[in-house]
């Protein structure tokens, strides 16, 4: 519930982070440094595989899925009145009397 004085989604006044950039790039380095000293050729098959399935995710971009149907929205090409009191009908055909006798277009309006 919510009450008065609560920041609830405000920014965190935590800070950064404790690991800083310095220390990243450090691990970075440690880490390429062990697959690097890894011999590949001493590994058995399982071991490959094992290794394969470990470092691809970092390698190949994610696939997402997409959708491959094309939605059909159908556009009317023109407005539907339904005239439901003899009063509307009354108007509209005043309305097309008038537009007649004046040569006024419907596209004017």
């Amino acid at each position: 519930m919510f009450q008065k004085g609560n920041n609830y989604g405000s920014k965190s006044k935590r800070g950064k982070s404790k690991f800083n950039t310095e220390l990243k790039e450090y691990l970075g380095d440690v880490s390429n440094n062990i697959i690097k000293e890894i011999d590949i050729k001493d590994l058995s098959n399982y071991e490959r595989i094992q290794f394969l399935r470990t470092i691809l995710p970092y390698l190949m971009p994610k696939k997402k899925e997409v959708s491959q149907e094309n939605e059909f929205v159908e556009q009317p090409l023109f407005d539907v009145q339904i005239i439901d009191t003899t009063e509307t009908k009354e108007r509209l055909d005043r309305f097309e009397k008038y537009a007649k006798e004046n040569n006024v277009k419907l596209k004017d309006f």
